[in-house]
C-alpha cells in the first residue's frame, strides 16, 4: 500500500537506528520489491479483510511463518514489505482519515477535503493518494531519506526466491516505475497527507519491526 519509496526509506530508516543490522542492505531491498511484483497480489500480500471494511491487509501470522528468516536478506525484504503494508494501513491510513462506508466518501480531518472512495484510490486523478505519493517522494529525496544510487544499485532482475507465488511476476519493471516517479515532480500540497505525520508513523513502525526482529 505504501509508495515505492516510502518501502525504501522504511528499509533506510532500519540500516539508520540500528548498526547492528548488517544483512546486505541491497538483497534486503530487493527481497522488499517482489511482492508487488507478484501477478497474484492476493496471494503475494497473504490478503485478509481488515479492522475497516473495505480494505485488505496481510494475514501476519501466515507471512510471519512463510517469511520471517532473520539471516536470509531476500525473504526478509519481503517479510518487511509486508509488515510495513500491514501497519501502515492498519496504524496510520485508517486512523488518519474518516470513512464514510455508507456514502463511500472519505474525509480529511485536518482540512475537512472530501473525496468518494473512487476518485481518493484512483491512480488516473491528480488529486488521489497516488498522486499525493508522487509528493512525499520529493520531500523524501530531498532530505536523503533514502538516495537515488542506492535504489540504482538494486538489479533490475530480482533473485528467484522459490516459492511460485512470488516468482511468477508481472512483465513490468520495477526500474521503470521508479524512473517514472523521479520524473513526476510534483510540488507538495499536504492536502491529503502531512508529510510529517506520516515520516513519523514509518519511524514508529521501523521501530517496531526492529524490536521484533531483535528480539
Amino acid at each position: 500500500m505504501p509508495g515505492l519509496l516510502i518501502h525504501f526509506a522504511f528499509i533506510e530508516e532500519l540500516y539508520r537506528i540500528a548498526p547492528c543490522l548488517t544483512l546486505d542492505k541491497i538483497r534486503f531491498m530487493s527481497g522488499s520489491l517482489i511482492p508487488d511484483l507478484a501477478k497474484n497480489k492476493n496471494l503475494s500480500h497473504y490478503r485478509r479483510e481488515a479492522s475497516s471494511k473495505g480494505f485488505f491487509v496481510p494475514e501476519m501470522e501466515a507471512v510471519r511463518k512463510d517469511l520471517f528468516v532473520p539471516n536470509d536478506p531476500i525473504k526478509l525484504g519481503m517479510f518487511c514489505h509486508l509488515y510495513l503494508d500491514y501497519h501502515f494501513i492498519e496504524d496510520f491510513l485508517i486512523p488518519e482519515f474518516i470513512w464514510d462506508t455508507t456514502l463511500r466518501t472519505v474525509t480529511n480531518p485536518r482540512n475537512g477535503n472530501i473525496w468518494s472512495q473512487n476518485d481518493f484510490f484512483s491512480q488516473q486523478e491528480k488529486n488521489s493518494m497516488y498522486s499525493a505519493y508522487n509528493e512525499i517522494n520529493s520531500l523524501i529525496l530531498r532530505d536523503k531519506l533514502i538516495s537515488v544510487s542506492t535504489i540504482r544499485s538494486i538489479p533490475n532482475h530480482l533473485p528467484s526466491t522459490n516459492i511460485p507465488m512470488f516468482d511468477n511476476r508481472c512483465d513490468k519493471s520495477w526500474r521503470e516505475q521508479f524512473e517514472k516517479h523521479l520524473r513526476e515532480e510534483i510540488p507538495y500540497t499536504g492536502n491529503i497527507f502531512d508529510y510529517n505525520r506520516l515520516w513519523s508513523a514509518i519511524q514508529v513502525i521501523a521501530e517496531s519491526f526492529l524490536k521484533e526482529y531483535l528480539e
